[in-house]
C-alpha cells in the first residue's frame, strides 16, 4: 500500500514537472579541446542517468563474473569439505556402535578437509586404541598434536591410554611433564589418582587428596574413605618391618583404632613373621567392639602355639555371639591344636547361622579326619546341592 502511494506521488510529480521541463529545456555547451557538445539540460540529465545505469550494470556483471570464477575454483575444496563431513558423520555413528575399525578409517579420512580435524584425530586415536594398535594410536595423537590448541586434549588422551595399557612409568612421565595449571584439572586429577593407585604410591595420593576433595573428583563415599585407604595402602606397601612400625607409630591414636587400619598393620606384621606382636594388636582390637569377621579370620594366622588360650579368651570375651565368623575362628583354632571334635562342633554352629559351601567343605574335612565317612559324604552332598542351587 505504501509502495503504491509512493509510485502515485512520483507519477503526479512527473505530470506536474514534465511540461515545465519541456517549456524550459535549458542550454548546455561542453567544450573539450577542439570538440564541443551542445545539448539541452534535460537531455544531458537523461544521458547522465543512462550512463550511471550502464555503469551499475557493468559493475554487477563484473561482480557476478568474479564470483562465478571463484565458485569454479572453490568447487574442489567444497567437494572435499562435503566428503569430510560425510566421513565424520559415518565415524561418529561407528563410534556410537563401537565399530572401532570403521570408526578409525572414517574419522581419519574426515580429518583432512574437516572443520574440526582435532576432533577427528582424537576419535581415530580412541578407535585405534580400542583395537590394541598402540603404534597407530600414537600416530593419530601426533597428528592431532600438530594442530593449534591441542596440547591439553592430546596429553590427557595419551596419559589415559598409557594407564589403560599398563605403561605406568611412561604415563607418570607424561603426567609430571604437564604444567601445574593442567594438572589441577579434575580430569587430570582423576587420572593421577588412578595412576598412583596402580603404582601404589600412597604418598602421592596423599598430596593430591585435598584437590580430589575440592573438585569432588571421586564419589563422596570414596572421598570419605580415601584417608583410610591411603594409610592401609601405605602399610601394605612398606618394604621392611622397620618401615611398617615407623608408619604405624606416626598415625594418630584415633586412626590406629580403626579396624581396617589395624587389619593392615596386623597383615604386615604377619608378612614379616611377627605373630606375637600381631596377636597382641589383634586381641586388643577385638576387645574394643563386637567380633569383627575380618579380624577373626586373621587370628588363626598368628596363633602359633597359643590356640587353646586364644579359644578360652574369646569365649570369656564373647558370650555365645550370633556370629558365624566367631565360630569359624574357634573351629580353625581348634583344628590347629588337633581338637577335631571341638572344631566340628564349632563348625556346625557356624553352619546353623550361615550355611555356605566353604563351611560344608570344612565340616566334611573334619568328619573325614574323625573317620565319620557317612557324615562327610552327607556334608559333601549338601555342598554340591548348594553349588547347583
Amino acid at each position: 500500500m505504501i509502495r503504491l502511494l509512493i509510485y502515485t506521488l512520483i507519477v503526479l510529480a512527473g505530470a506536474i514537472v514534465g511540461p515545465k521541463l519541456v517549456e524550459n529545456k535549458g542550454y548546455l555547451l561542453l567544450a573539450v579541446g577542439d570538440y564541443t557538445i551542445e545539448t539541452s539540460v534535460v537531455a544531458a540529465v537523461v544521458m547522465l542517468l543512462v550512463g550511471f545505469a550502464l555503469l551499475q550494470l557493468l559493475e554487477w556483471l563484473l561482480v557476478k563474473g568474479i564470483q562465478g570464477i571463484g565458485l569454479t575454483w572453490s568447487l574442489p575444496k567444497r567437494w572435499r569439505q562435503r566428503s569430510s563431513r560425510k566421513f565424520t558423520l559415518q565415524g561418529a555413528l561407528a563410534l556410537a556402535e563401537e565399530n572401532w575399525s570403521l570408526a578409525q578409517t572414517a574419522m581419519s579420512k574426515g580429518a583432512g578437509a574437516g572443520e574440526l580435524p582435532l576432533v577427528n584425530y582424537l576419535a581415530a586415536a580412541r578407535a585405534a586404541h580400542h583395537q590394541g594398535d598402540a603404534e597407530q594410536t600414537e600416530a593419530f595423537l601426533k597428528q592431532a598434536e600438530a594442530l593449534p590448541g591441542s596440547d591439553a586434549a592430546v596429553n590427557i588422551a595419551r596419559i589415559r591410554y598409557l594407564i589403560q595399557d599398563g605403561e605406568l612409568a611412561a604415563g607418570r612421565q607424561c603426567l609430571e611433564a604437564l604444567p601445574a595449571s593442567l594438572r589441577a584439572r579434575p580430569t587430570v586429577l582423576k587420572l593421577a589418582h588412578e595412576l598412583y593407585q596402580r603404582q601404589q604410591d600412597w604418598d602421592a595420593i596423599s598430596r593430591i587428596a585435598p584437590a580430589l576433595a575440592k573438585h569432588k573428583v571421586l564419589p563422596q563415599e570414596q572421598l570419605q574413605a580415601l584417608p583410610v585407604e591411603i594409610e592401609r595402602g601405605a602399610l601394605q606397601a612398606c618394604p621392611s618391618l622397620e618401615a611398617v612400625q615407623e608408619r604405624w607409630q606416626q598415625l594418630p591414636r584415633r586412626t590406629r583404632k580403626l579396624d581396617s587400619i589395624a587389619q593392615a598393620y596386623i597383615e604386615a606384621l604377619i608378612r614379616f613373621q611377627q605373630p606375637t606382636e600381631a596377636r597382641k594388636v589383634l586381641m586388643a582390637q577385638l576387645s574394643k567392639s563386637a567380633p569383627q569377621a575380618l579380624l577373626l579370620e586373621m587370628l588363626p594366622l598368628c596363633s602359633e602355639d597359643a590356640g587353646e588360650s586364644l579359644i578360652h579368651q574369646l569365649q570369656r570375651q564373647y558370650a555365645a555371639p550370633e556370629s558365624p565368623a566367631y565360630f569359624d575362628c574357634l573351629a580353625n583354632l581348634s583344628r590347629q591344636i588337633r581338637q577335631y571334635r571341638e572344631a566340628k562342633k564349632y563348625q556346625r554352629q557356624a553352619i546353623e547361622l550361615a550355611p555356605t559351601r566353604y563351611r560344608y567343605s570344612q565340616l566334611a574335612e573334619l568328619q573325614e579326619q574323625l573317620g565319620e565317612h557317612n557324615g562327610a559324604l552327607e556334608s559333601y552332598r549338601k555342598l554340591l546341592d548348594r553349588e547347583l542351587a
